[in-house]
């Protein structure tokens, strides 16, 4: 072994095993903190955790989980698990008493053997649960028990039932009980910062990158449709996103990306015409929001056609979606999106009564 190597096979230990040391204690003070809280309970009030700690759209499709469970234990204390950077989407729940920002799996492992919670809903399935630190993977006992892993997940209805049949909150294959419409709790602070933007008074949301490469459409078709976009219609097109990988210069065209956090990106779809995008998180924020969606689909590994909505998107209501069957997303030619987004806007021309 050269000094080089085992360099960087002591310094990979080091990070990995102080993440690991971190997590246990973590973990512990975490414990502490809610044997405190619930020693000041009420008698019979009992501690309920919900865990859902990534991706935001995979956050936003399970909201009303937080409402039914709310409805099925009114007096307990509801704590929502999350990755830090997703918080927000769980800080204004009015159904949620406490968001608990995790730092990994392991943290939360290790805490939930300590049993101090009365209730766990798991809303995750076992390999798709992971730290890439600790390299742990944490398994879902419920979700093993009835099949669903992320090979087959879809094929056992849309995210919000998928997820609540991974905490046994419903049976297999089973609709949603309650309200199935995922909503959004928009503050202050975010309508005023579209404020600030000074947004035109009609135009597009368009979300051009998804997190996982096979869901997206090629950068070079964007760009020919919002050129397509500007020449035919009069609305303004504003990108958001992290990143922008669009060349256009349309003189109707706005760059967002980067710009917003999830909430201010989620009022400012809501404040569009239509969202047109991909199967990604700002596509649940538009359901959410009740924006008039587009969505580019395509088929997704296993699944050579799938719904992943609830609530009015799930019903194609106020949603369109532009797929053809076995497909993926990035093969739909420019010409044939165009086609469908013409219909899409004709047809919600015609239902407004415009």
């Amino acid at each position: 072994m050269t000094i080089e190597r085992f360099r960087q096979l002591w310094t990979h230990r080091y990070f990995k095993y102080s993440h690991i040391l971190k997590a246990h204690l973590l973990a512990y003070q975490a414990w502490i903190y809610f044997k405190k809280k619930k020693a000041k309970f009420a008698p019979g009030q009992e501690l309920i955790a919900i865990v859902r700690t990534e991706h935001f759209g995979d956050i936003v499709a399970a909201e009303p989980i937080s409402r039914y469970v709310r409805s099925l234990h009114p007096n307990a204390f509801i704590v929502w698990f999350v990755k830090p950077s997703y918080h927000e989407l769980i800080d204004f729940n009015p159904s949620i008493d406490e968001t608990f920002g995790e730092f990994c799996v392991t943290q939360r492992r290790i805490l939930f053997e300590k049993n101090v919670f009365d209730k766990v809903y798991p809303l995750q399935f076992s390999n798709n649960n992971h730290c890439a630190k600790c390299q742990v993977f944490l398994d879902n006992p419920i979700a093993d028990r009835k099949g669903i892993n992320v090979h087959t997940y879809f094929n056992f209805g849309n995210l919000l039932e998928v997820f609540a049949q991974t905490a046994d909150l419903i049976n297999s294959r089973t609709p949603f009980p309650a309200d199935d419409q995922p909503r959004l709790y928009l503050q202050d602070q975010h309508r005023q910062k579209a404020d600030s933007l000074h947004l035109p008074e009609n135009f597009i949301v368009i979300h051009c990158q998804s997190n996982y490469a096979p869901k997206d459409w090629p950068a070079a078709r964007w760009d020919q449709l919002v050129q397509w976009l500007s020449e035919n219609y009069s609305y303004h097109i504003v990108e958001i996103g992290l990143k922008s990988n669009l060349t256009t210069k349309e003189s109707s065209y706005r760059n967002l990306c980067g710009q917003l956090s999830i909430l201010e990106t989620a009022e400012v779809i809501r404040r569009a015409d239509f969202f047109i995008g991909l199967d990604s998180g700002p596509s649940h924020l538009a359901n959410a929001g009740g924006t008039t969606g587009i969505i580019l689909m395509g088929s997704l590994g296993a699944f050579p056609s799938y719904n992943p909505y609830s609530g009015s998107y799930g019903r194609q209501e106020n949603a369109f979606f532009v797929r053809q069957e076995g497909k993926m997303c990035s093969e739909l030619s420019c010409e044939f999106v165009k086609e469908k987004v013409a219909n899409a806007l004709e047809t919600s021309a015609l239902t407004k009564g415009e």
